[in-house]
């Protein structure tokens, strides 16, 4: 954590580095969650364990529950697999620092399988993303990297694939909000991404909903409602005006990076809008009290 106090975008950028080696292998121990915004992950290059340029992260796939399947990495032309995207598990993506001259490597993330293993890998065109919902498909990716995913997290079964809507962060970015009554209350700005496998929060603008200009406020994954309805998807979130009005500030200056990615800030956001910080739970955490900060808790959806 000590280089994510050293800089702002690089202070961000720096949690990558702590992708792997600073986490439990199973993913159910938590630490202070480890912080950067999915602006500064897509397009991020990934190297080879020898510090080949290999490709870069195009997208994020995120699970109803709120966990990252997925990084979609492309490869250009460099691995011999055209124009191809492939999903890679989140827990096969590591940020060992390469030997090399660029002092800036240690921000890349490193995917460390062999080249030939991965021009065999299953692979989707562009222009034709697989319904990732669809329990087959996960299971032909996630059974080829198996042996490759050290971190894997295991999904209740309750998260039911065929029913509830899976992510891509790029089209989370401006997703409208609504309250269960169909209101608008705003829309998807960033979202923030805890390295070690999950969403932390989303950034909303709540502004047009309170009436007072723009307003952006950050909100644990668990405070909002997703649903899908065929091919459509929503997000709800049960909210009072007054709730919103009192929510912490969520700054997008690039010098407030840091402070938004800090441990002790985002504790804060969990705690106004009455959600248990994930990474306190099951460790018999007893400074935990919903409404601690003296706000209302927010409605239930």
């Amino acid at each position: 954590m000590k280089n994510l106090k050293q800089g702002t975008v690089v202070g961000a950028l720096t949690a990558v580095v702590l992708l792997a080696g600073t986490r439990a292998a199973n993913g159910a121990d938590h630490s202070a969650p480890c912080v950067c915004f999915a602006s500064d992950v897509i397009g991020k290059k990934v190297l080879s364990t020898k510090g080949e340029d290999i490709g870069k992260i195009e997208d994020v796939v995120i699970h109803p529950g709120g966990d990252i399947a997925y990084g979609v990495l492309s490869f250009g032309g460099v691995m011999g697999v055209g124009d191809k995207l492939f999903a890679i598990p989140w827990g096969v993506l590591e940020s060992k620092n390469p030997e090399m001259p660029d002092k800036d490597s240690d921000r890349r993330i490193v995917l460390p399988i062999d080249k030939e293993r991965l021009k065999n890998a299953p692979g989707f065109d562009k222009g034709q993303w697989p319904a990732m919902a669809n329990v087959e498909w996960a299971k032909e990716v996630d059974t080829y990297y198996k042996a490759d995913n050290r971190r894997a997290r295991a999904i209740p079964a309750s998260s039911d694939r065929g029913t509830a809507p899976v992510w891509k962060c790029s089209d989370l970015k401006g997703f409208n909000v609504e309250t269960p009554s169909g209101e608008k209350l705003g829309d998807v700005k960033e979202v923030a991404l805890d390295m070690d496998g999950r969403v932390s929060y989303l950034v909303l603008s709540v502004g047009g909903f309170l009436g007072m200009g723009d307003k952006l406020i950050a909100v644990p994954w668990e405070a909002f409602k997703a649903t899908r309805e065929g091919d459509k998807k929503k997000i709800t979130m049960a909210a009072t005006k007054e709730h919103l009005e009192q929510a912490p500030a969520f700054k997008s200056e690039k010098e407030a990076r840091t402070e938004m990615c800090d441990p002790v800030w985002i504790t804060k956001v969990y705690r106004f809008h009455s959600v248990p910080p994930y990474w306190t739970q099951g460790k018999g955490d007893e400074k935990w009290e919903a409404g601690k900060e003296g706000k209302t808790p927010p409605p239930k959806n």
